[in-house]
């Protein structure tokens, strides 16, 4: 009886001790939990995109507050961006939020929706634009089309933006000028690579920068303060590429063209690298015209004919060397009434209008005549255009823009100065915000080769120092700082202005 007790509770406890090595090898066949093995930061994720598991090829960089660009290359710690191909449909993709080993997954915000077409900015991406809030979600954000995305994230305003990215260049080089995009036509969709050429494009002695979509920035808020710059707020992210083609920056410095020449140009993404650009010499260009570099004015109705005393130098438009402009007071019925043209200061290449033609909305054909005598004394705004060889003379069109007018957008109708031809002064609307005093003339022939309407900062001036000084050819003019409920008035005849 002893023994059978004994093999008994042998038996149980083999029996025991294969149970338990039994349970602890089904323990061991069962895997862990897939540790994350990716650095702590913002992530794309998603089966609508390449990246369908966390990458380090997914992680979204920090990116520069275009609000100053002018003021620092430090990113933004708060600011991310990615420029991503996306799939059409509803897999889309997240954004994932790794901290210390953990995941958190956001998708769009009850907010987050296309903006629609007449609300999107003129300095933002035209080609489809998407903003608003996100939260953690399964949900994925997603894309009408295949396309290439600007995916955009800030953290501490807690805003995500999207656009849809078509690149092109633009600037005083490219043949658009700074008005018109010169695209660049893209290559097939795919996940990984993504590349924008162009194969012959003549490119002028001039700068010049990448840009999508028509676009210089996305703008995300106006009001967040920027602790060490008290005089700016904002948070905007560029979508322009400057700096150097092999070594771009977004948001960088215009790109100098050193050669009047044609190119070939190919900026190209791949998901594990980024974006690289060349710019490639195809052939030397067809020969410019000749302009003058500087054209003159005179006539008794502007002070008399003698051209040391009388003459009036023009204003050149930059980057378009055909174009002069001036605002000038033309007295009417004096004796000896008219005006001449002339590229320098004397006589034998002088020009005038075809008088026998007449005239169309103030517009001249260029000729051998006298401008003839004006209907009323005052300022006119007098434009010489050697592509169209015209010469207008209309009532003067002066406009405030930027910061201290409310407004980037050009010519318009409620920054328009007004004229008072007796006192021979002419003055601004009422500063609507402090900010950075900048002006401009518009004209119908204040045009470019390609006949459309050069830029505003093309035909600049300022008040500096109680004198108005000209951009002409040259860069940006010293800011001249103004506060709202300011006016600011001119006086063409002596060239000088006062802001009160």
């Amino acid at each position: 009886m002893k023994k059978y007790l004994f093999k008994s509770a042998v038996s149980l406890i083999t029996l025991t001790m294969i149970a338990l090595v039994s349970i602890t090898s089904c323990n061991d066949d069962e895997p862990d939990p897939d540790p994350i093995l990716v650095e702590d930061g913002l992530y794309i994720r998603g089966a609508g995109t390449a990246l369908t598991e966390l990458s380090a090829d997914g992680l979204l960089s920090k990116a520069r507050n275009e609000v100053l660009n002018a003021e620092t290359t430090d990113p933004r710690e708060t600011l991310y961006e990615m420029y991503i191909p996306i799939q059409a449909g509803s897999e889309g993709f997240n954004i994932v939020n790794v901290v210390g080993g953990e995941e958190s997954v956001w998708g769009p915000g009850s907010d987050f929706a296309e903006v629609p077409e007449e609300e999107v900015d003129v300095e933002e991406p035209q080609n489809g634009l998407w903003r608003g809030s996100y939260m953690e979600t399964e949900d994925p954000f997603t894309v009408p089309e295949d396309g290439f995305y600007h995916i955009v994230v800030e953290t501490k305003l807690g805003i995500v933006a999207m656009a849809k990215v078509d690149w092109g260049l633009i600037g005083g080089a490219t043949p658009g000028g700074w008005s018109d995009d010169t695209e660049l036509t893209a290559s097939a969709f795919d996940l990984s690579t993504m590349s924008y050429t162009i194969d012959e494009v003549t490119m002028l002695q001039n700068d010049f920068k990448f840009r999508y979509s028509g676009g210089w920035k996305i703008l995300l808020d106006s009001t967040e303060a920027l602790p060490g710059y008290p005089e700016k707020s904002g948070v905007n992210i560029n979508t322009n590429f400057g700096g150097a083609v092999d070594n771009l920056v977004p948001g960088g410095d215009n790109i100098a063209n050193a050669e009047y020449a044609v190119y070939s140009f190919d900026l190209t993404w791949t998901l594990e690298d980024g974006y690289s650009a060349t710019q490639t010499f195809v052939r030397e260009g067809d020969p410019l015209p000749e302009y003058p570099e500087e054209m003159y004015m005179i006539g008794a109705s502007i002070g008399g004919w003698t051209w040391d005393t009388d003459g009036i130098q023009m204003i050149p438009a930059h980057s378009n060397p055909h174009l002069f402009w001036k605002i000038v007071y033309i007295e009417s019925g004096v004796a000896d009434a008219g005006v001449k043209f002339a590229p320098e200061m004397g006589w034998g290449q002088d020009f005038g209008v075809n008088a026998g033609a007449g005239e169309t909305n103030g517009v001249w054909e260029k000729g051998g005549d006298n401008l003839p005598d004006v209907a009323e004394s005052g300022y006119y705004m007098v434009v010489v255009n050697l592509v169209d060889e015209t010469i207008e003379v209309n009532d003067p069109k002066v406009y405030g823009i930027g910061d201290a007018f409310g407004t980037w957008d050009g010519a318009q109708a409620a920054n328009l100065f007004t004229v008072d031809n007796t006192a021979k002064t002419m003055t601004s609307p009422a500063f609507t915000a402090d900010g950075n005093l900048r002006m401009h003339v518009s004209a119908s022939t204040l045009t470019n080769a390609e006949g459309n309407a050069i830029d505003w900062w093309q035909a600049e001036f300022n008040v500096i120092g109680g004198n108005i000084e000209y951009r002409g050819t040259g860069g940006d003019q010293a800011a001249v700082p103004v506060t709202q409920g300011q006016t600011v008035t001119l006086d063409f005849t002596t060239e000088t202005g006062t802001i009160e």
